[in-house]
């Protein structure tokens, strides 16, 4: 069969733990196991910035701001039922506010905060690696803090 590119929009949740760290949310594939980030395929109805925050809300129960403009973009290999098809991801920042106790995924993924490097060594795809550490930039210069990442170790 050929290969079907496919859309998607994601989320790179931000948050602070108890002692003001910034942490990454990342939850796992259904399928595979893999840690990720919050995503899913356009919804026509919705702005793609708006489609990523209703995903981060469905799969981890996640609330917050999120940015209008787009940090950037990553591609992976995605298992459909007969083939493999290239998916791009349309990736947003969400600054995490709080986690709902009821979501639409609840108990199907685990979600899990991880420190920056060690969400960057989670997930599998590269692309999606670099743009954590972007999104660690992005949030210092929001609130006027230090880079949490060493530019030197940057792809």
């Amino acid at each position: 069969m050929p290969v079907k590119d496919i859309q998607q929009v994601g989320a790179i949740p931000l948050i602070r733990d108890h002692e003001g760290q910034l942490c990454i949310v990342l939850v796992t594939t259904r399928g595979s196991g893999r840690w990720t980030i919050p995503k899913g395929n356009i919804m026509a109805k919705l702005e793609d910035h708006k489609a990523a925050e209703r995903e981060a809300r469905e799969e981890a129960g996640l609330v917050g701001k999120i940015t209008k403009k787009p940090l950037g973009t990553y591609q992976f290999w995605k298992r459909q039922d007969a083939h493999w098809s290239l998916a791009e991801v349309t990736v947003f920042v969400l600054d995490v506010e709080g986690q709902l106790d009821q979501f639409k995924e609840k108990g199907q993924r685990d979600i899990k905060a991880f420190q920056p490097e060690d969400a960057v060594d989670a997930v599998y795809e590269a692309g999606l690696g670099a743009l954590i550490r972007q999104a660690v930039d992005f949030a210092s210069v929001e609130t006027g803090a230090p880079p949490q990442t060493d530019p030197a170790t940057q792809a």
